[in-house]
């Protein structure tokens, strides 16, 4: 049990019980990402504010950087919250691709996009959690806090919790990332499968100062990959690799080795400087998609249902588009009609879901070549290639 719920003097169960004892549908939602906060925040702004469980402490580790498409951005004009997101953001107004050698591969102005679709913006994760957490009742959010078991039957889910309570929902959302708990627990293994790429990196932080804060940079190389992405007051600076030539080294000691490969100019300089390289945590380049969202009254959400790589970084703005969908179905059902309305969410959203994760794929093809050879003809390839035509399946889902 968290600190703010001292005053319950009850497990998790009985204070869970308390809040939901008014609510026209309890709703339990099991991790609090994006995708789970964004759902949090726009029930709680329809009067409606669910219980929210989340494994990590209210000030832990809350992840790197996000670019964020409009597709997640406009989610928080419902929920007041697009002023305060602008301010604790960066515009993105140039993507620039380098080759090895340091030169300009392809660069692309992002105005049309922006004027025909809306900004992609550059946020730290942890800035974005912290605004939307701040749309949700602090007594219905439980940090430190896991499902043990879930009891999913059709007409109510039991829960039992981390110490031991139980409490019966309406609906559980499972929204507890690419390795869910939830999803184990409840659907069938062969519902979901991951997709490994054999690529993976650190991402750490540097000072902003001296960069363009409206330019993201990637360099594409054969066997390794570097990209700088300016978010709010700091850069946002990726190592990544094949696993194969990673597993040699440390966070530092690839930085080193970036340091040596990189020419002279600005994509070296960002290596200079680097914070947290000791404590780096690693990303391992996979996704995963589940088959199956609903079962029952359990659902899926955001990288529950599928995760992204972060190749079009796009994940989490389908989490929240996502939210921003379920939040819509629920609003217009009650108890009786809860299974359509899962029903019509799925219908709604899982074809867009995959649509994006299918381009993601795309990229991640184009751009994770482990030799020289195969990395120059895909650096022949992407000089004829527009934004739209990168973007292809994304720009589909926003039209």
């Amino acid at each position: 049990m968290t600190a703010q719920h001292t005053s319950c003097q009850l497990t998790v169960g009985g204070c869970t019980s308390n809040i939901l004892t008014h609510a026209r549908l309890r709703i339990l939602i099991v991790g609090g990402g994006i995708a789970g906060s964004t759902l949090a925040a726009l029930l709680s702004r329809r009067g409606e504010p669910p219980v929210l469980v989340e494994r990590g402490g209210k000030n832990g580790v809350s992840g790197y950087a996000l670019g964020l498409y409009p597709l997640g951005g406009r989610v928080l004009h419902g929920l007041d919250m697009y002023q305060r997101y602008c301010q604790i953001s960066r515009k993105m107004e140039r993507y620039v691709m380098h080759e090895s050698s340091g030169n300009v591969l392809r660069e692309f102005s992002l105005e049309e996009f922006s004027e025909n679709y809306g900004d992609i913006r550059g946020i730290d994760r942890g800035l974005l959690l912290a605004l939307l957490r701040s749309g949700v009742p602090e007594e219905n959010i439980y940090y430190n806090t896991t499902v043990q078991h879930i009891q999913n039957n059709p007409y109510g889910v039991v829960v039992t919790f981390s110490d031991g309570s139980a409490q019966e929902f309406d609906l559980v959302v499972g929204a507890d990332g690419i390795h869910s708990d939830v999803r184990a627990m409840v659907f069938p293994q062969d519902m979901y499968t991951y997709k490994k790429t054999g690529w993976g990196g650190w991402g750490v932080w540097r000072p902003l100062s001296g960069f363009d804060g409206a330019t993201y940079r990637e360099l594409w190389a054969g066997g390794w990959f570097v990209g700088v992405y300016p978010v709010h007051d700091k850069l946002a600076v990726f190592l990544g690799g094949s696993k194969k030539e990673l597993s040699k080294y440390t966070a530092a000691e690839f930085a080193e080795l970036l340091r040596k490969r990189i020419p002279a100019g600005l994509l070296r300089s960002a290596l200079q400087s680097l914070e947290g390289l000791d404590g780096a945590y690693f990303w391992d380049m996979e996704d995963c998609r589940s088959s199956q969202w609903v079962s029952k009254r359990v659902v899926l959400l955001g990288d529950s249902a599928t995760a992204f790589l972060p190749t079009a970084g796009v994940g989490a703005s389908m989490a929240m588009d996502s939210a921003a969908v379920l939040a819509d179905e629920l609003s217009r059902t009650n108890v009786e009609y809860l299974a359509l309305a899962l029903e019509k969410y799925v219908l709604r959203q899982q074809n867009r879901v995959e649509m994006a994760q299918k381009n993601s794929r795309f990229l991640a093809r184009m751009m994770f070549q482990d030799s020289l050879s195969t990395a120059l003809v895909r650096n022949y390839l992407v000089r004829m290639y527009s934004l739209k035509g990168l973007l292809k399946d994304i720009v589909k889902i926003m039209k």
